[in-house]
């Protein structure tokens, strides 16, 4: 999504835009697929923010897509439910911060103070952040960047439990103990407490909406165009040559992939080399294994929320095979269909996994 919307910022701002995709459908993990007539998302699986005069609201509005998507709004009490094995409780994460608290507060009487210290500091922190506030004339303190984001949660209160469960939504953005800043997780958990929303019939509409607003503005859009390497002139990039052997020249490039991929485009010499080395170190992220289910009509209820299920208490360590006891956790989706409001069609059940599980089998293609 985010090289859609940069297309369209530029293109209404009245430069000449052309997006280059190389699949067939744009907007990356709003990609949808279909199995038995039933639509799957790819990764857009709840949106947070939506509601009018919250921060993704406002840009889908000037976006001018926000009354073309279909939504459902999510359990106000318990979009996000965190489990654990041998427990019998759906610790809630509900909407709005007061009624966060509330909810919270159910399972944990006497640490009402600290779960409301919790939802405090989350706010204080995206009131950091002038884009993610819109207050974008204000100053943005960079030291905020470097904040821990497990030591901070678990100072905040001394229950273990209600510390992985403030966390419990961290397979999301797949937060590592020893890596994964707070802001992350702040800017991440803050939007779906102010409103999560799931897309009726997926997400590939806010790719579509998107693409007719890029075309609208003047915008060039062409898809199977996977981009081999940028080609520079006199210490400047000038052109991208395609994989097809075409090459399409232009006054700026702006590459919306991996770092590291696009830097093994790249002339080198174009970079510093202590800036190469820094970016190619950069920690990688895990991937997820998903099982996609369809299921036989009406005899599943439709879900309006999500679990996150953990074999332990420990939210923090996911997704390593330690000695077998691969999954030690899963994700639960259940996408919005406009056929059936009380009956599920299909699930998207999700496990953090390394590629290297499924390395045997990079070299194989399915006809």
């Amino acid at each position: 999504m985010s090289g859609l919307v940069c297309a369209l910022i530029l293109a209404r701002e009245g430069f000449h835009v052309c997006v280059l995709e190389k699949n067939r459908q744009f907007g990356g993990n709003l990609q949808i697929f279909s199995r038995d007539k039933v639509i799957f998302d790819t990764g857009v699986h709840y949106i947070g923010g939506l509601s009018p005069g919250q921060n993704l609201h406002q840009y889908f509005s000037y976006f001018n897509i926000m009354e073309k998507l279909k939504l459902r709004k999510m359990d106000e009490d318990g979009f996000d439910r965190i489990t654990f094995d041998n427990d019998p409780n759906e610790y809630p994460h509900a909407m709005g911060h007061a009624n966060f608290v509330q909810q919270l507060s159910r399972f944990f009487p006497a640490e009402v103070e600290h779960i409301r210290d919790y939802s405090t500091k989350m706010q204080a922190l995206c009131d950091q952040f002038p884009l993610y506030r819109m207050h974008l004339n204000s100053e943005f303190n960079s030291d905020i960047l470097s904040i821990p984001a497990k030591s901070s949660i678990d100072s905040i209160t001394s229950n273990p439990l209600l510390s992985n469960i403030l966390a419990g939504s961290n397979p999301l953005y797949v937060g590592y103990a020893n890596y994964t800043p707070l802001y992350v997780h702040a800017l991440v958990t803050n939007s779906f407490i102010d409103s999560a929303w799931k897309c009726v019939d997926g997400g590939a509409q806010i790719a579509n909406s998107l693409v007719a607003e890029i075309k609208k503005y003047g915008g060039e859009l062409h898809n199977y165009c996977k981009v081999e390497k940028f080609i520079n002139r006199d210490n400047r990039i000038h052109r991208v040559l395609l994989e097809s052997g075409e090459e399409i020249e232009a006054k700026h490039f702006i590459s919306n992939i991996e770092p590291r991929m696009t830097i093994r485009m790249l002339d080198q010499s174009l970079l510093r080399t202590s800036y190469v080395h820094r970016i190619n170190k950069l920690h990688t992220t895990l991937s997820c294994f998903t099982l996609h289910l369809v299921f036989k009509p009406e005899t599943f209820p439709y879900l309006n929320h999500n679990y996150y299920h953990y074999k332990n208490v420990d939210v923090w360590n996911r997704a390593e095979v330690i000695n077998g006891s691969w999954p030690t956790h899963y994700m639960v989706f259940v996408p919005a269909h406009s056929r059936n409001n009380n009956w599920a069609e299909c699930m998207n059940v999700m496990v953090c996994m390394s590629t290297e599980q499924v390395e045997q089998w990079s070299s194989t293609f399915r006809l």
